[in-house]
């Protein structure tokens, strides 16, 4: 490999760590950052909670992975950060050795390259949601479950690391943990005749034992403590959430066509010529490895598609598998001269116009820009970059020309995020919260919640008014929903005669709350106003 691609390399390995601490963003990353705050302030690290109140819909590993942050590192959002960090560089790291001992060294650093510079994989290492530690346990889950059906010599310990993967898995997410390795094991059986005679070492009993040891423990001890756990964790959020619309996440069938190129960029070409390559070797030696990958990313694909519960982040786990195809792909990309300068003039070109626009959309108001602001632009330069590196040939020079567009666009887009955060975060207003507020005054939300409350504060939100969200699983405690939620009478109410309130809505909602009386002050931050009585 030429000495560029390894200080690409080296670059590309700390971007996880880039504009680590930038505000907590709503929803999930602030939400996913406050949990394990109050698991590290209240001690309890066996039932999760959100605003004080229990919340149960998410198995613990990430949480306590973050907590434990905390403990070491104090209360911050780099320190709720570090531990996605280290996830996204060891699944660079679980891409490069599963592409490298199935297709060798190259294979597996380019596709490492290719999977952190991607844009879905890029932004994910800097947006904390469970499904980094679901797709990085599942990664080494499948790679040590390949490991031992294509070389049975290594299964000794290849399987039983498999079977821990999963009940890693399992903690960071769910059933998925399971049915996404148990139903492609199932395939590569069916599909791929080489492999039968190995499944026997998956069967010893020293694997399944690590991943009930590793994946029971917290859900016997949580249906212990809360009676019912069991049905509302895999029944209603797992059953349900795949079969109904209860939880209000449904898009078209086709939703992950569309989400699965885009967040490819710059690498979608890539990858499709890698998929075709797999189809090739199939035919023409049976060689059933790209095949195995292919059929990974095409499960979970179908999965989801057919859940209707859809969320761009669920689609992260094919990105591993798919950017070792795509560093196979890279090879066997080519096209005409004409395309090749047709494509390298509209990068330059859109280049060009994204640079001019820059400084001018620096100049925006922050409340003028919408969420999620300026990442557009990034956006632009990465679909630029995308059109060039696709038609522009192959080899070194659309590795080195990829590798630049994911790391550049990665970067502005972060950028943009800072520019715009008092749109995207509740860092803002609750600074002023802490700010105006004295022991003894209170603060609602009305028909919404800001995760990031609670934890810039540094207190609870007393009443979450015409919202649970989330929450669904406290409301359903009458105590709880008397002490904690309120609907129009609570609002009306206001204001107290003998307390100060500060009130947190939606733009849209503020006109309502301001028509109660009596407002002391109302400011906006971004898409929320303040209003104090």
């Amino acid at each position: 490999m030429p000495r560029w691609f390894w200080l690409i390399l080296a670059l590309t390995l700390t971007t996880p760590f880039w504009d680590l601490g930038h505000p907590l963003i709503e929803v999930d990353d602030a939400r996913y950052a406050e949990i394990p705050r109050e698991m590290a302030v209240s001690g309890d690290w066996a039932t999760p909670r959100l605003n004080e109140i229990d919340y149960v819909e998410k198995p613990p590993l990430w949480y306590w992975l973050a907590a434990a942050s905390y403990r070491v590192f104090g209360m911050s959002p780099a320190a709720a950060r570090a531990p996605l960090a280290l996830l996204a560089l060891l699944g660079m790291l679980g891409t490069a050795w599963l592409g490298s001992w199935l297709y060798g060294a190259r294979v597996g650093w380019i596709a490492a390259v290719l999977h952190a510079t991607s844009a879905l994989g890029f932004m994910l290492a800097h947006l904390i949601t469970p499904d980094m530690g679901l797709c990085v346990c599942l990664l080494w889950c499948s790679a040590f479950l390949l490991r031992a059906l294509l070389r049975p010599e290594d299964g000794a310990w290849a399987a039983p690391a498999a079977w821990a993967c999963a009940g890693f898995a399992f903690l960071s997410k769910g059933l998925v943990g399971i049915v996404f390795p148990a139903a492609w094991a199932a395939i590569l059986w069916a599909l791929w005749p080489r492999t039968r005679p190995n499944f026997k070492t998956l069967a010893r009993p020293l694997g399944p034992a690590a991943f009930l040891l590793i994946a029971a423990p917290w859900f016997i001890l949580m249906e212990h403590r809360h009676p019912g756990f069991l049905r509302f964790f895999f029944y209603e959020h797992h059953v349900q959430r795949f079969l109904t619309e209860k939880f209000n996440r449904s898009n078209p069938w086709w939703f992950y066509l569309v989400v699965l190129p885009a967040g490819l960029l710059p690498w979608t070409g890539a990858v499709a010529a890698g998929l075709a390559r797999a189809v090739a070797d199939w035919r023409m030696s049976r060689d059933g490895r790209g095949l195995a990958l292919a059929a990974w990313a095409i499960l979970i694909v179908i999965f989801f598609s057919r859940s209707h519960s859809k969320l761009v982040t669920y689609i992260l786990p094919v990105f591993p598998h798919l950017a070792i195809l795509g560093a196979r792909g890279v090879e066997s990309m080519a096209s005409p001269r004409w395309l090749n300068r047709a494509g390298a003039t509209a990068g330059v070109f859109l280049l060009a116009a994204a640079a001019a626009a820059w400084p001018a959309a620096r100049l925006l108001p922050a409340a003028e820009i919408p969420a999620p602001a300026l990442p557009w632009l990034a956006g632009a330069i990465l679909a630029a970059w995308g059109l060039a590196l696709t038609c522009c040939g192959r080899g070194r020079r659309a590795v080195l020309a990829g590798a630049c567009a994911g790391l550049v666009s990665g970067g502005l887009a972060l950028a943009g995020m800072r520019t715009a955060m008092s749109s995207l975060s509740a860092a803002d207003i609750s600074a002023a919260v802490v700010q105006r507020s004295q022991p003894g005054d209170l603060l609602y939300t009305y028909g919404t919640y800001l995760h990031g409350l609670p934890y810039y504060a540094g207190r609870r939100v007393d009443r979450m008014i015409n919202w649970w969200g989330e929450l669904e699983y406290g409301y359903r405690d009458a105590r709880v929903r008397a002490e904690r939620f309120g609907g129009h009478d609570l609002i009306s109410s206001l204001p107290l005669p003998d307390r100060r309130v500060f009130v947190v809505c939606r733009k849209r909602d503020a006109s309502f709350v301001l028509s109660l009386g009596k407002v002391r002050q109302a400011q906006a931050f971004g898409r929320w106003v303040l209003v104090e009585y």
